[in-house]
């Protein structure tokens, strides 16, 4: 019985082993997937189950889309030349999604991080590619591999500007401030304030109201509920807004520059979904596991579909 159980652990391991890579693979997917709806969640629902599963989710989705890509470069690719597509799918997952680039303040600060984290994973890839170029099949995944890398490389640098733009150094400058509200020896409320776009509305609003020490609040029951009302109402959404540039690609995807290359990477992921469509269709689909070619169109539909909504989440913010 002992000898049965320590030959199905046996098993148990080799299938893991063998199917590894896939399952890694679907997991880093998932963890983007998880991230992508949960991540604006939590600036309204104050429960600690989900932070707890969106700052596991957050730490695992790095961990796991790296540790692929390592046993990626340790494969031989006769047997699974998709591996050799997955590379830069991982490069896009470490990218991260629109709506969470920093779980906490504190993550921005680690910008210059992910900067070399960014530059060690794109010549891991690189790696990938040169090692897998045999003249084989993996030649006809070049094409896409390669429209792929641009999306993840593109992808992963705005994750990387975004925690930049996010460090608390570079709020005043970003969102304006003069040159006096640009000194970093106030508070962190200090930034707050200087940088709702209706500073001067709201600092008129509280030098006009009285304090009450008794009841520790202010006097705002002789303002017109109207007014009143409609302030708190902007101060709501423009604390959102703020909330978006934080801890969001927000910020980034205002600018030119990253609406050009955002929209240079969806049509790179386009192309390299086409160009695969075709390679699979033609003569050379038999050099292809059957399993793995389903994993690599999941990769392709569910990219996309998150791209998709991601713009549609673009669109409706109160900014827009």
């Amino acid at each position: 019985m002992r000898g049965g159980n320590h030959l199905g652990m046996k098993s148990l391991v080799q299938l893991f082993n063998e199917w590894e890579i896939q399952l890694l693979v679907l997991v880093s997917f998932t963890l983007q997937f998880f991230l992508f709806f949960t991540g604006g969640l939590r600036r309204r629902i104050r429960s600690s189950v989900l932070r707890s599963s969106v700052w596991l989710a957050y730490l695992g989705a790095n961990l796991v889309a790296a540790y692929v890509l390592g046993l990626i470069t340790r494969q031989e690719v006769s047997t699974h030349h998709l591996f050799f597509l997955w590379a830069p799918f991982l490069l896009i997952h470490l990218g991260g999604q629109d709506t969470i680039t920093a779980f906490a303040i504190e993550d921005n600060t680690l910008w210059l991080r992910h900067l070399l984290n960014l530059v060690v994973q794109v010549n891991l890839t690189l790696y990938i590619f040169w090692k897998s170029f045999d003249g084989g099949p993996n030649m006809q995944l070049l094409a896409p591999s390669i429209l792929l890398f641009v999306t993840g490389t593109i992808k992963y640098g705005e994750r990387t500007l975004a925690l930049w733009c996010g460090n608390v150094r570079n709020m005043r400058e970003i969102w304006g401030g003069s040159e006096s509200e640009t000194r970093l020896d106030t508070s962190s409320e200090d930034l707050v304030f200087y940088a709702l776009p209706s500073a001067k509305v709201i600092r008129w609003f509280f030098t006009s109201l009285s304090y009450k020490p008794h009841a520790n609040r202010w006097d705002i029951d002789s303002l017109q509920p109207d007014l009143s009302t409609k302030l708190f109402g902007i101060m709501e959404i423009q604390l959102g807004l703020m909330y978006d540039d934080i801890y969001t690609k927000a910020l980034v995807l205002r600018t030119w520059g990253c609406t050009i290359l955002r929209y240079i990477s969806h049509i790179t992921f386009l192309a390299a979904l086409v160009l695969f469509s075709v390679i699979r269709n033609k003569e050379e689909r038999w050099y292809y596991s059957s399993v793995d070619t389903v994993i690599t169109y999941g990769l392709f539909f569910g990219g996309f579909s998150l791209e998709v909504s991601s713009l549609c989440i673009i669109m409706m913010s109160p900014r827009t």
